[in-house]
């Protein structure tokens, strides 16, 4: 003997298979690209505190032997910082000051430089985030004496 239950669940296990796959393919792409954004992340804070090591060797020579002291040339570490990016990265990057409309005044006594770049997302894109932003930070100051790097 057969029953008959009218037929109204068919299909209704599909669809909640369907649903449930596409969910795990998202959340699946959140874990995927948040940690590769978070390895483009330290990348670009590394790059940012090389170009502001670079830049922060650019002494002003004048203020130095007159006393003041080390100062930066920011004019000059800018233009460094960027020659360094060029020459050891590509074209693909540049080094800015934190805030592009007030920068640092002409003798600092150190630099930041922020670096803008993407991260291009693996799974996100297959819901319409190709790409991801990301930005690092770094900042270099000068010792002079028996001064410790890194201000300890």
């Amino acid at each position: 003997m057969r029953v008959h239950r009218g037929g109204r669940d068919r299909g209704t296990i599909s669809i909640f298979v369907a649903l449930s796959a596409s969910v795990m393919m998202l959340f699946m792409g959140i874990v995927l690209d948040c940690g590769g954004r978070l390895n483009a992340l330290e990348r670009a804070d590394a790059l940012a505190e090389e170009a502001a090591r670079v830049g922060g060797q650019q002494i002003d020579q004048g203020a130095l032997l007159s006393g003041k002291g080390p100062l930066i040339d920011t004019n000059a570490a800018l233009q460094a910082a960027n020659a360094y990016l060029h020459a050891t990265y590509g074209d693909g990057l540049t080094a800015d000051w934190p805030d592009p409309g007030n920068p640092p005044p002409p003798d600092a006594t150190s630099v930041t430089f922020v670096i803008n770049t993407t991260y291009r997302t693996t799974l996100l894109g297959l819901f319409n985030t190709p790409t991801l932003p990301v930005q690092g930070i770094g900042t270099a100051t000068p010792v002079t004496g028996n001064q410790k790097a890194g201000g300890a």
